[in-house]
């Protein structure tokens, strides 16, 4: 049985200062991932989707209404950004996917800047020529990662962005670019927890989860290959528009319901810079904390 109790530390680009993550329920992140029995039950039972759906299901009923009011004071929730007032939520999975008010979060529509998707702790990788990249100490392949080999080979050397949506993180996402998506993918698969907690034991997390693929050509990215990965406890991915089409910078994506999550985003090589505070960060597994619609970096330009 491991009895420490590791700190997850973020960095804040607002006050440009390390911080230590508030974890959902953290008792229970520790039993079942640094515990042996809990490593047993997490492994065999809890990542089953009937699980996640059960346990999300007593989320949208209206008695789980008590449960938003301690959310909000644990995790600091500003309550003046949500469009309705707090007693008008009639679930606390309602809550959880709660709309945000324009202002709240101005999106950056200069073209060659490269935004946010979404709230997030933001991890910034090079993929090695292996397409090999770690996350947590664990390993995987672009490959096993989309279950796709042939479409895979131009993002080979290029970056990779992992977001995680903390639980107490806005659920709603964006698209960073205009451009033209093709049909989304989806991959079945099973629903660990995307915390560090859970990827700090090795679990090969993003090619196990259940995920929505899809390849977007965007306007001043070239082609990226976005992943919406689901986690433990969340019902389900929704995504707005799942069929080929146009799609528009800062407009809504789509949203996870209750649960932590991750958006990956492929690049190309000498497709985009990553912030340096981002890169830095990244380089001693330090996620740093970014905010739907604001940059993280720019478009690559050859001179």
């Amino acid at each position: 049985m491991a009895n420490s109790k590791p700190k997850i530390l973020l960095y804040n680009r607002t006050t440009a200062s390390i911080e230590e993550e508030i974890v959902f329920e953290e008792k229970q992140m520790h039993f079942f991932y640094n515990n042996i029995i809990g490593r047993f039950i997490s492994g065999f039972l809890l990542k089953r989707k009937f699980v996640s759906r059960f346990i999300g299901n007593r989320y949208n009923k209206k008695s789980s209404v008590k449960k938003i009011s301690p959310f909000i004071e644990k995790y600091n929730i500003n309550i003046n950004e949500i469009t309705l007032p707090v007693s008008e939520y009639k679930s606390f999975n309602h809550f959880f996917t709660r709309e945000l008010s324009p202002q709240a979060r101005p999106i950056c529509y200069e073209p060659e800047t490269l935004i946010s998707p979404a709230d997030a702790r933001l991890l910034a990788f090079k993929i090695s020529d292996e397409t090999i990249f770690p996350i947590k100490g664990s390993h995987f392949t672009l490959s096993r990662l989309t279950n796709c080999s042939e479409s895979i080979k131009p993002f080979i050397n290029g970056t990779c962005l992992i977001y995680r949506l903390a639980p107490a993180d806005y659920h709603r996402f964006i698209n960073i670019d205009d451009g033209y998506q093709d049909k989304p993918t989806t991959v079945e698969g099973f629903l660990h927890s995307v915390n560090p907690i859970s990827l700090a034991t090795g679990r090969k997390v993003f090619i196990e989860n259940h995920r929505e693929v899809s390849f977007i050509k965007t306007d001043n990215f070239k082609t990226i290959l976005n992943i919406e990965v689901g986690a433990l406890l969340v019902g389900k991915i929704i995504l707005h528009k799942r069929e080929p089409g146009k799609i528009e910078r800062g407009k809504e994506r789509g949203y996870f319901e209750f649960g932590a999550s991750t958006i990956i985003q492929i690049f190309q090589p000498q497709t985009v810079i990553i912030d340096n505070d981002i890169l830095e960060n990244s380089a001693k597994n330090v996620e740093t904390i970014v905010k739907m619609g604001e940059r993280v970096g720019i478009k690559y330009l050859i001179k």
